[in-house]
């Protein structure tokens, strides 16, 4: 050994396989990746923890990659999100129509009486929308206090008051507002997502509007238009966005909702009439027949259009799933026409369709208008399905599947072996069927060599049966049993 050899282990004798360990460590992929596994964990967890810069950080690739997954796969997605977000669609459409219906009948009302006249001549004079005038004039109300509420406990988060109003306590008026709710979801109703969202004490409105951990309730004197129910959804949709931590971890402590009240002063609202002798009260008596027909045939008319909109859409789902899950059939385009759901794709002639399964859901064979092109599936169960009809299998012998091919395994009688033998033999070249576990039964077996080789000795026919008994069928060599 060298001077510098020596020199060099005494220096770093110690230390020279920890070395390299540690380098050949640093160098692998696998060893590193591994590394960072044990740790990755523990760390996003104790970074959630400390401090909200691991959010932070991750937003963005989330975010972006959740769109991407969207934009790739929108109606898988869809359909996991439909069974959550289809009552809040229903009971929104169900609050539009209510407005909807609310804002034409005042609009109709003040349109054939003497107010009405004159707003339109006013309308036409100042260039202000007759609509928006008519609302205008014809509404009167204020809201007086309003109160943001934790949901699960009932307890007052922040409220804000009007000028010059009267002081609440509002600590009882929040839990008066969760009893209430409780009350009428235990008495009239089993279900959670029915809620009630206004209600009336002497001269003064209740409106609620209802989110997942908070809900937003506004005292009001007098009429308010039905667009303040948007803005008071707008509005605790502001909040759940700006303090969706906070709400998720509420223990009572107010002080954590910071300025949450600039969102709720938007909605201490007031609007007086211009003219105290023309008003709702003025209009309401006005109404006719007609125009109380007319409010009846449009409400009746709207809630048909979006009846038969979700009944379409279940129905096509519904026969959209049954025929993804039947072998043989490749669905290419299904939609509804004509109270009919058009199914368009490729269907094999073997399959055959359970119809019938459908009428649970409401589905009968008139509803659907099959446009499908024949074709000949290798789907293994559809390849079961013909083999079972062609072979005419005895027992004995099974089918499987196995890494999406056909086995045909067992024992057999060793002349149906041989029957079948050319046709079993072009499946298998075709790779349509494996035999490597198709065997024929020892006494076929004896049988066909008593038969076949008469002059043999017992000895020797019982060496050519054991050799025949432990060959799969494919190896086996028919030319031993010609004719002695």
């Amino acid at each position: 050994m060298s001077q510098i050899e020596e020199l060099r282990a005494i220096l770093v004798g110690e230390n020279s396989e920890q070395l390299s360990e540690l380098k050949s460590r640093i160098e692998s992929i696998d060893a590193r990746t591994r590394d960072v596994s044990e740790v990755l964990a523990p760390a996003i967890n104790r970074g959630i923890a400390e401090s909200d810069d691991l959010i932070n950080a991750l937003k963005a690739p989330v975010s972006e990659g959740l769109k991407q997954a969207i934009r790739a796969e929108p109606i898988a997605y869809a359909d996991i999100l439909y069974p959550a977000i289809a009552p809040s669609i229903r009971m929104a459409i169900s609050q539009a129509i209510s407005s909807l219906l609310v804002t034409i009948n005042q609009t109709l009302e003040s349109a054939t009486s003497a107010n009405g006249l004159r707003n339109r001549f006013e309308s036409y004079r100042t260039g202000v929308p007759y609509a928006e005038l008519a609302l205008r004039r014809s509404l009167l109300y204020r809201v007086e206090h309003v109160y943001l509420i934790d949901r699960d406990s009932g307890l007052l988060i922040s409220e804000c008051a009007g000028a010059g109003t009267n002081a609440l306590d509002s600590d009882a008026v929040s839990a008066m507002f969760s009893a209430i709710q409780s009350f009428v979801q235990d008495s009239f109703s089993g279900n959670d997502e029915d809620r009630l969202t206004d209600f009336k004490v002497g001269q003064h409105k209740i409106w609620l509007a209802h989110g997942p951990k908070a809900m937003l309730a506004c005292v009001i004197q007098g009429e308010a238009p039905e667009s303040l129910k948007t803005q008071l959804y707008d509005c605790l949709d502001g909040i759940r966005t700006r303090y969706s931590q906070q709400l998720e971890n509420f223990s009572g402590d107010p002080s954590e909702f910071s300025e949450v009240d600039l969102l709720m002063q938007p909605l201490l609202q007031l609007q007086l009439k211009e003219d105290e002798g023309h008003g709702v009260g003025a209009d309401i008596g006005s109404t006719t027949l007609v125009q109380k027909l007319m409010i009846v045939a449009l409400l009746g008319f709207l809630a048909y259009v979006i009846f038969n909109w979700f009944e379409d859409r279940s129905k096509l789902t519904t026969v959209e799933r049954f025929f993804a899950s039947t072998p043989g059939v490749v669905l290419t385009e299904s939609y509804v026409e004509d109270d009919q759901v058009v199914v368009k794709g490729f269907m094999d002639p073997d399959v055959n369709l359970p119809l019938s399964s459908l009428e649970a859901y409401g589905i009968g064979r008139d509803d659907i208008d099959l446009q499908t092109v024949p074709f000949r599936s290798l789907d293994p169960e559809m390849e079961i399905l013909r083999f079972r009809k062609e072979l005419v299998v005895p027992e004995g012998l099974s089918f499987t599947e196995n890494a999406g091919r056909v086995h045909l395994q067992g024992e057999a009688h060793i002349d149906w072996l041989i029957e079948h033998d050319f046709r079993m033999r072009q499946l298998a070249a075709d790779n349509r069927i494996e035999l490597s576990r198709l065997f024929a039964t020892n006494s076929s077996i004896n049988h066909y060599i008593d038969r076949h080789f008469r002059n043999e000795d017992r000895q020797a026919k019982q060496a050519l049966s054991a050799e025949i008994t432990e060959i799969p069928w494919l190896q086996v060599d028919l030319s031993k049993f010609k004719k002695s």
